[in-house]
C-alpha cells in the first residue's frame, strides 16, 4: 500500500508558487530601478551596470521559472494517474513487505527530461511543438545554470518575464497571471506586518512596469489587453488602493471595444469587466474624460469621484 499519494493540485500550487517567487525577484529588480528617479539618480545611466550585478539574480529567476514549470507539467501528469511519475524498475521500488504503507517521496520519480514524453504518451491531448520546444530551451539554460558556474550565460530581464507568462498561459489558458499575483500577495508573509494595505498598489504597480516592457501583442496575449488604447483607471483597484502611500495613477484598465459608447472596461489584475457610463468628467475644465464607473461614481481618467 502506498500513502501520501500526491494529487495535481499539490503539484499545482507548488508549481504556481516558484512562479511567483520568480516573478517577485525580477518584479523588485524592476522597481527598484524605477524608483532611482526617486533618489535622485539617472536610471539610464546606471541601467547596464544595474542589470551586469543582477547577473546571478536573473539566471536564479530563471532556474526557478524552469522548476515551477516542471511541478505543473507534473500535476498534468498527475491528473491522468499519480503513478506514472514513478520511475525506476520494480526491483527497485521499496519493499512492500515491511508491515507498513510507503510513502510516495520513497519512490524516485521521472526525470525532467522525460515528463514531456511520459504526458504526451498518456494525455489525450499532447502539448504543443512550440511548448516543447521552449520547455527543452529552459531545460538546458536550467542545468547550465545549476551545473556550472559560467557567467557565459547570458539572461535578460524580459526572457524571465515572457518564459514564465508564455508557460503560464499554455498551460491555464483561462487563469490570469495578474489576478493569481495579486491572491499570492494577499497570502503572503508581509500581511502579517501590515502589507495587506499595499497590495493593489504593488501589484498595479509591478504590472504597469512590466507591461511597459512588452511588445502590444505580448500585452494583448498575456494581459488581454490593447496596449494602444487609452488607458483607465480600474475603479476597484482605485478603491482598494492605499493612498497615504501617494497618488495611485496605475491606468492598466482598457474598454472592452473600440466601438464608440462602449460600456465596460476590463482590468487584467482584476481579471474582471467593470460596467461604465459614458459622461464627461465633472471636472470638465481639467479633465477631458467621459468613463465613469457605474458603482463608484468615478471618473476613471483623473479618479475624481
Amino acid at each position: 500500500m502506498i500513502k501520501n499519494v500526491p494529487t495535481h493540485n499539490d503539484f499545482y500550487k507548488t508549481g504556481r508558487e516558484l512562479l511567483d517567487l520568480s516573478w517577485n525577484m525580477v518584479a523588485k529588480l524592476l522597481v527598484n530601478l524605477d524608483e532611482a528617479e526617486y533618489y535622485g539618480i539617472d536610471a539610464d545611466e546606471v541601467s547596464e551596470e544595474y542589470w551586469s550585478l543582477a547577473h546571478r539574480q536573473l539566471t536564479t529567476a530563471l532556474a526557478i521559472t524552469q522548476q515551477g514549470i516542471e511541478f505543473l507539467i507534473k500535476g498534468r501528469i498527475c491528473e491522468i494517474s499519480p503513478y506514472l511519475l514513478i520511475s525506476d524498475s520494480a526491483a527497485k521500488w521499496p519493499s512492500p513487505y515491511e508491515g507498513v504503507a510507503i510513502d510516495f517521496s520513497k519512490f524516485r520519480t521521472i526525470d525532467a527530461q522525460d515528463l514531456i514524453r511520459v504526458h504526451d504518451t498518456f494525455s489525450p491531448v499532447s502539448f504543443e511543438t512550440e511548448f516543447v520546444s521552449k520547455f527543452n530551451e529552459l531545460r538546458e539554460s536550467r542545468n547550465v545554470i545549476m551545473h556550472s558556474i559560467s557567467e557565459s550565460l547570458d539572461v535578460q530581464v524580459a526572457e524571465v518575464i515572457e518564459s514564465l507568462l508564455y508557460m503560464h498561459s499554455s498551460l491555464f489558458p483561462n487563469e490570469s497571471w495578474a489576478n493569481i499575483r495579486k491572491k499570492s500577495l494577499e497570502s503572503s508573509p508581509n500581511t502579517e506586518l501590515g502589507s495587506v494595505d499595499y497590495i493593489s498598489n504593488e501589484v498595479c504597480r509591478e504590472l504597469s512596469i512590466i507591461m511597459n516592457l512588452l511588445s502590444p501583442a505580448k500585452v494583448k496575449q498575456y494581459f488581454k489587453i490593447d496596449k494602444k488604447m487609452r488607458p483607465y483607471l480600474c475603479p476597484n483597484c482605485f478603491y482598494e488602493a492605499n493612498h497615504d502611500a501617494g497618488d495611485f495613477d496605475y491606468k492598466l484598465a482598457r474598454l472592452t471595444s473600440k466601438e464608440e459608447g462602449c460600456s465596460e472596461v476590463y482590468c487584467p489584475v482584476c481579471d474582471r469587466e467593470y460596467g461604465v457610463v459614458r459622461e464627461n468628467c465633472s471636472d470638465e475644465g481639467e479633465c477631458p474624460g467621459n468613463v465613469i464607473s457605474e458603482v463608484y461614481t468615478m471618473c476613471l481618467t483623473c479618479g475624481q469621484e
